[in-house]
């Protein structure tokens, strides 16, 4: 069951990202008055489509891609319709192969607007301090000699404000011996943290994490918590006046009191409220009767999350750079760094049964990152043609048809070595729990 929900979630997401990336260059071309021959979801055989003023549109058998097909795309092929794309002035092409990419950052931006606006609990949440809130016994930070309260100041070669800096670090760094400089009781000491590599994909973990104050992640009906009032997101603060750090906190104050009133102190939003109820007995402990665990919660009106989005889009794109810079210096494995359809797959039906929210947030960064994929200046690929274009810009004449023809060539070969390495990493971390 879990395999047929991978591949209908992976169908959704790749469907979404492929159809708006499509989109974006045909809106593009008819703006310019290009003529579009076929317009395609999917590769090789066609299953279905229809005609429609002058135009192909179809879906195609391997559903891993698109492509729109263009009137006289280069001098080889010329009609002599005015529509042809080598027609158009060199500008006017670049802004048809930037339309594609530029489509799937509006929809990433748009879908984690929308998410926002529904409510989220945010994944990495930003402007989190690098205070550690928990280390893992044995972990690679415990045997730092790092422990909960410690604040990170410098990792490795970088100072760290935030939480995702050092996670990134962290991760990009399996088997580096990072220096740390750290905060404990007002005194800056240092120690060396060697992350350990997590064989699965080839990552960095340290075993150690933010601190996160324990959340309300569900509250269950008919339960002395439900009729107290106590609210989906709500921040647990203390138990009687005894701060709680997290669930085992709030158990430890709560089994003991079945029957007896208790007063919990939480946040919601802006205010602190304390809400008083009586653990209901069950086996002998008192149960209030909800589920704990550690997450942010946003929820922001429409131009505050389009603005949130942007920031979130721009910072997650850093991101990937900056991994792709580590990638390049050979600090983590190509492993790390690519996913194939199984994987993609096995991620997004994982999403899909946690919630629609999750999809849809996970749909916004996927359509990010084909859009850097789509920009790096391999052949066959949007960046790829824009850098022909640019050359044959300073160059003032086009480049001869054999010797395209030749770049294009050599580009399908580098795209195909690429996707047959991430399908063999697919399935190196997949085939032992494809079922899961």
């Amino acid at each position: 069951m879990n395999i047929l929900s991978n591949i209908l979630a992976l169908l959704v997401v790749i469907g979404v990202i492929i159809f708006v990336h499509e989109l974006g260059h045909f809106l593009a071309a008819r703006l310019f008055r290009i003529r579009v021959r076929v317009f395609s979801i999917g590769f090789g055989a066609r299953i279905w489509g229809f005609e429609r003023g002058g135009t192909e549109y179809r879906l195609a058998m391997v559903p891993l891609g698109g492509y729109v097909a263009f009137s006289g795309i280069d001098a080889s092929n010329p009609t002599g319709d005015a529509g042809d794309f080598i027609t158009r002035p060199r500008w006017q092409r670049m802004v048809v192969l930037l339309a594609g990419p530029a489509a799937n950052v509006v929809l990433s931006i748009v879908l984690i607007a929308v998410v926002l606006v529904a409510g989220t609990e945010l994944a990495g949440p930003r402007g989190l301090s690098t205070e550690i809130g928990a280390v893992a016994p044995e972990s690679a930070a415990f045997e730092a000699g790092l422990r909960a309260g410690d604040t990170i100041l410098r990792l490795g070669e970088e100072d760290v404000s935030d939480w995702r800096e050092v996670a990134n670090i962290v991760l990009t760094s399996p088997e580096r011996r990072l220096p740390v400089d750290f905060e404990r009781d007002g005194r800056t000491q240092s120690t060396v943290l060697v992350p350990r590599r997590l064989p699965r994909h080839e990552l960095g973990d340290a075993g150690m994490y933010a601190s996160l104050l324990p959340r309300v992640r569900e509250v269950f009906e008919g339960t002395p918590a439900a009729r107290a009032g106590v609210r989906y997101g709500d921040t647990l603060h203390a138990v009687d006046g005894h701060p709680i750090t997290d669930a085992a906190d709030f158990r430890r104050l709560v089994e003991p009191r079945a029957g007896e009133e208790v007063g919990v102190e939480i946040g919601r939003g802006d205010e602190r409220l304390v809400i008083r109820l009586v653990p209901a007995a069950e086996g002998g402990l008192g149960r209030a009767g909800i589920a704990i665990s550690h997450f942010t919660y946003q929820r922001v009106g429409p131009g505050a999350a389009l603005i949130e989005s942007a920031q979130i889009n721009w910072e997650t794109t850093t991101e990937i750079f900056g991994f792709l810079g580590r990638l390049a210096e050979r600090r983590v494995s190509p492993q790390s760094a690519l996913a194939g359809p199984i994987e993609i797959a096995r991620i997004s039906g994982q999403a899909a049964r946690r919630s629609l929210n999750d999809l849809v947030f996970l749909t916004a960064l996927i359509s990010l990152n084909i859009c850097i994929l789509n920009l790096l200046p391999i052949p066959v690929l949007d960046g790829g043609q824009l850098a022909i274009l640019l050359f044959e810009s300073v160059l003032r004449r086009d480049l001869s048809v054999q010797v395209k023809n030749l770049v294009t060539q050599f580009g399908l070969v580098v795209i195909v070595g690429i996707m047959m390495f991430a399908i063999y990493s697919d399935l190196v971390k997949n085939l032992p729990a494809l079922g899961r």
